[in-house]
Formats: structure tokens, C-alpha cells, sequence
């Protein structure tokens, strides 16, 4: 480019997940997918061609949860806290339509059993119009049946066996939904 050396997206994306610990690492490949400079394919020929490198075990064992549907990383931090911990694998930015019609798209939804699991970001959801927005989705999905579990960053990196224990609760408990 321009008379300089540049590499392509997905071989970049290898390169800086290899120096990352897992949930980062996974973050690095879900925005590679999401950005569209790079697809699931291309970011597996670049780890064949890295083979031999420090950190391409990790990242190879990770590319088959690269899920460009993660918003934030630390969506994917989380969702690797759920594989980690053998949760069934959640949609990703599902969609559910209230008792009024109005449409609300959560973070992780286990449809079968009614479960969603909402990441609160401290700087995302701090103002006050964000909480009132928050109150007010966690309620309507309530109305309608569904178990929100929120989650906080402290919860995915230092307690993520007690979150996973806390989503798989909800999971395991009969619907009451009819």
C-alpha cells in the first residue's frame, strides 16, 4: 500500500489473537468476522500458514466459536465463559417481539427455556436514560415470560464459574411459561 508492506486482515487478526489470552483472543476473531475484511475461512489459512507459532494451538482451538454476531468483546469474553463452563451455546443478538408489540434484542437468549443474558457495561449503561431503558426491557421480557440474568464484568472474568452456575439454574428450571 503506498510503496509499504501491509498484511491482510485475517492474517493481522492471527498475528494479535496468537499474543492474547483466550477471551481476547476470541474478542480479536469475532471482530475480524463482524468487521467483513475477513471471513472464517481466511482466518483458518492463516493459521494454516502461522502453524509452528507461539499461541496458534489457542487460537486455532478457539476459530470455531468466531462468531461475528459478538458486539463487544466483552460479549465474547462472556460467551467464552459459557462454553468454558458447558453451557449450551446461546443465539447471539436475539430478537424478542412484547406483549405490545414493541421488538427487544438481548445479548445471549436460550429460547427452549426462556432465558436471556444481558451484559451491563458500566460505561454503556450508567446514564440515567440507560437504566430507565434497561428497567423497562428486563420488565416487558418478564411480562412475556422470559429470565433476564444480568452480568457484570466482574462476573465474567473473576467469578465466571458462578455466573455459569447461575445461567445453567435458569436453564435447568421448569418453563413457566405455558
Amino acid at each position: 500500500m503506498h510503496g509499504r508492506l501491509a498484511t491482510a486482515p485475517s492474517w493481522t487478526a492471527i498475528e494479535v489473537a496468537r499474543t492474547l489470552r483466550r477471551p481476547r483472543a476470541l474478542a480479536v476473531l469475532d471482530a475480524a468476522v463482524r468487521s467483513g475484511t475477513c471471513s472464517a475461512a481466511e482466518l483458518d489459512a492463516a493459521i494454516r500458514q502461522q502453524k509452528g507459532r507461539r499461541g496458534i494451538v489457542k487460537v486455532r482451538e478457539l476459530l470455531p466459536h468466531a462468531d461475528g454476531r459478538a458486539e463487544s468483546p466483552m460479549e465474547s469474553e462472556a460467551r467464552l465463559a459459557f462454553i468454558d463452563g458447558g453451557l449450551p451455546l446461546p443465539e447471539l443478538q436475539y430478537e424478542i417481539v412484547d406483549r405490545r408489540g414493541q421488538l427487544w434484542r438481548v445479548d445471549f437468549a436460550w429460547p427452549e427455556a426462556m432465558v436471556v443474558a444481558e451484559y451491563e457495561s458500566m460505561d454503556w449503561h450508567a446514564s440515567r436514560e440507560a437504566l430507565k431503558h434497561d428497567r423497562l426491557k428486563v420488565a416487558r421480557l418478564q411480562e412475556c415470560g422470559w429470565m433476564s440474568v444480568p452480568l457484570v464484568v466482574d462476573d465474567v472474568r473473576r467469578r465466571p464459574s458462578d455466573l455459569v452456575a447461575r445461567i445453567r439454574h435458569h436453564l435447568e428450571r421448569p418453563s413457566l411459561a405455558g
